[in-house]
């Protein structure tokens, strides 16, 4: 597992530990933009079986999930966004202080990307994985839940403002089986954490 998923999977446990604030936005910024990028880089699922069973292969649930996130986040935003797909090398990491915790967060390598300007959420790792919940001596069917997980800023990159930055943690839960449902629920829930408490949000 990459190094920065695991950095990402301690900052989340220690935020949920403690109680501790999810994001951070500057105070200053006041004024959504008309549109603004996203660029996310792959998303990671832990079990690959997942994406069979609900899309048919990696390449088809990045191309689904690019296109689910845009518009979750045109529901959600006062502004046009547009989502791109990216390489994880167009990521630098910034040490950003959340709470009373230092964390390293994404931040984009401007120059490494063509056509992206104005305000910018960066969006890396991605993660998807599955858990349950115990189930006493076996005398029930545990809860059952899929998870989303990602690390976020948003920069104004003219001049490299970070504006605000955070985790979107959101789980939808099940019985069964997982269906395209689960994943479309959290999504819309990461969509809206990615833009809360900020101009973008409607």
């Amino acid at each position: 597992m990459p190094k920065f998923v695991l950095c990402l999977l301690a900052l989340s446990l220690l935020l949920v530990g403690c109680g501790g604030p999810r994001l951070s936005v500057d105070p200053d910024w006041k004024d959504a933009p008309k549109n603004f990028h996203v660029i996310a880089s792959a998303p990671y699922v832990a079990n690959a079986d997942d994406l069979t069973d609900d899309f048919r292969d990696e390449n088809s649930f990045r191309r689904w999930f690019a296109t689910y996130l845009d518009s979750s986040l045109t529901e959600y935003s006062v502004a046009k966004p547009s989502v791109k797909i990216v390489d994880d090398a167009v990521f630098s990491t910034g040490l950003l202080k959340l709470g009373d915790e230092f964390a390293k967060f994404p931040l984009p390598e401007v120059e490494k990307l063509e056509g992206i300007g104005g305000v910018v959420i960066a969006v890396h790792p991605v993660r998807f994985w599955r858990d349950a919940t115990p189930c006493p001596n076996g005398g029930c069917i545990g809860g059952k839940h899929l998870n989303v997980m990602m690390s976020y800023t948003i920069v104004a990159v003219e001049d490299m403002r970070v504006l605000a930055y955070g985790v979107a943690r959101v789980n939808d839960s099940f019985t069964f089986a997982m269906t395209r449902g689960n994943w479309e629920s959290v999504i819309k829930g990461a969509a809206k954490q990615l833009l809360e408490d900020t101009p973008l949000k409607k």
